[in-house]
């Protein structure tokens, strides 16, 4: 399965993600999170942006929770990134849920800053 992400610099962009477990899927449990972190390179310590994702994301008519990028955190400049989402579970371990991953932001014409 391939999980690379490209998105349009300076656009919203939304998407569902789901827990694979066997044949269905996983639900989180109270005090669960998915992590969601964006880096320039995979070894970068710093964020470029980092969400949380929790129970009240879950939307049921896509079976999925949610994660929502604003044309604010989607503003950065062209080019390949890394992303990877993680399942911090109630004992404050974390598993992988999607490996280090290219996410490609592409340019853009019509820019929020231009509407001004």
């Amino acid at each position: 399965m391939d999980n690379t992400i490209q998105l349009t610099q300076n656009r919203v962009f939304k998407t569902g993600l789901r827990i694979k477990d066997g044949t269905g899927y996983y639900y989180l449990t109270e005090g669960e999170q998915l992590l969601f972190g964006i880096k320039q390179s995979a070894y970068q310590t710093d964020y470029l942006l980092y969400k949380t994702l929790t129970a009240d994301d879950y939307e049921e008519a896509s079976d999925s929770y949610v994660l929502t990028l604003t044309t604010e955190e989607t503003n950065r400049e062209a080019g390949r990134y890394y992303y990877d989402v993680a399942l911090l579970t109630q004992d404050g371990e974390l598993e992988k849920i999607i490996g280090c991953t290219p996410l490609e932001i592409v340019k853009s014409v019509v820019r929020s800053e231009s509407l001004c």
